[in-house]
């Protein structure tokens, strides 16, 4: 047989290929549903319930819970990112132009803002402290290093700061919601307030 001819695809490996992926899906759909939906606490033998299924299935996808934070981290990264793009591409068509660092600051800012203001409870269980989070947050990070312009000194660095900057803020602000939507504080400032007080401390420490 020649050295470059390649062995013939297992059909039936490529067929259970498919079908994990697909199950996998599925439930991740689950969890992201259950989890907006009653919060971050909820277990694995909630997801397996709500799934129709056993405990030990679900753990054939994911080891653990760390697994899920990790997975459905990297699955809101992507509609993050997306979204961002879409953002950014009606931006030029708008402006007849690329935009600025700052514009694309604040796209990826209000990116993440709504991401977490649409399901408070699944961005609460992906940013748990854990290795997930971790992973979640340079991930983010990495994402931000691509809308910088050239000129900013160690982007990595930069990138890793405004990332848990806006982290910390945008937790403390879910937070203030939380307390005011049980009559326990005052009503915090909007979301675009949130996004552009952001950009306007971050881009101030890009051009000082």
């Amino acid at each position: 047989m020649n050295a470059t001819t390649q062995a013939p695809v297992d059909g039936r490996s490529a067929r259970w290929a498919q079908h994990r992926q697909q199950r996998r899906a599925e439930l991740l759909d689950v969890a992201r549903h259950l989890i907006h939906s009653r919060g971050p606490d909820v277990t694995m033998e909630d997801i397996a319930a709500a799934s129709g299924t056993s405990k030990s299935i679900v753990y054939r996808y994911f080891t653990d819970k760390a697994h899920l934070q990790r997975t459905l981290g990297r699955s809101i990264l992507w509609t993050m990112h997306r979204k961002l793009l879409r953002e950014l591409k009606a931006l030029e068509s708008n402006m007849g132009r690329e935009p600025d660092a700052d514009e694309r600051i604040q796209a990826m800012i209000r990116a993440y803002v709504e991401t977490a203001q649409r399901s408070p409870g699944v961005y609460r269980f992906v940013t748990r402290p854990s290795d997930g989070l971790n992973h979640f947050l340079e991930a983010v990070a990495r994402l931000v290093t691509t809308f910088l312009p050239d000129q900013v000194p160690a982007p990595q660095l930069w990138a890793q700061g405004a990332v848990g900057f806006v982290e910390g803020a945008v937790d403390t602000w879910m937070a203030e919601q939380e307390k005011h939507a049980a009559g326990e504080g005052p009503a915090p400032i909007t979301s675009e307030q949130l996004v552009n007080n952001l950009v306007t401390w971050l881009m101030k420490g890009m051009h000082a």
